[in-house]
């Protein structure tokens, strides 16, 4: 085959594979720590909310996901595509007991409702570094493990 012939094939499969790839709003890398009390929390589900004018539809709306052993999290990790698409989002937390089905939210439900959180995340001007939530928890009774 000539060097003609290569490129050729290149090219042309470079062009289809533009179109083979995941379709819909551009996602950006959303990542981060949390900490409950000062200490870096396991299990703390990330909810963020959009809230922009723009159409995004279904899950692109809820961005979520669950800090591992040293608090960190990524949003939409293990999906085809991380992050989240431009716009505003309020957060919210839910702290879960464990990872059987009957876990309990050991905030009780105080830092799970959009309404009245008051953390708010601009994507992408606000994620250009890891975010860091520090919250204090409102039902320290049930901190159990």
């Amino acid at each position: 085959m000539n060097s003609l012939s290569i490129r050729f094939i290149a090219c042309t499969a470079l062009f289809f594979a533009g179109g083979c790839g995941p379709t819909g709003p551009q996602k950006y890398p959303v990542t981060g720590t949390v900490k409950v009390d000062g200490n870096l929390a396991e299990r703390v589900l990330v909810q963020f909310t959009y809230e922009g004018t723009g159409d995004v539809k279904g899950n692109d709306k809820y961005p979520s996901a669950l800090t591992d052993a040293s608090g960190l999290f990524t949003l939409g990790k293990g999906s085809e595509i991380e992050g989240a698409v431009a716009g505003e989002y309020v957060v919210t937390f839910s702290w879960m007991s464990g990872p059987e089905l009957e876990a309990f939210d050991k905030f009780k439900g105080k830092l799970s409702d959009p309404a009245n959180s008051k953390h708010r995340v601009r994507v992408p001007e606000d994620v250009t570094k890891p975010l860091v939530f520090d919250l204090e928890n409102p039902s320290p009774g049930s901190a159990r493990k």
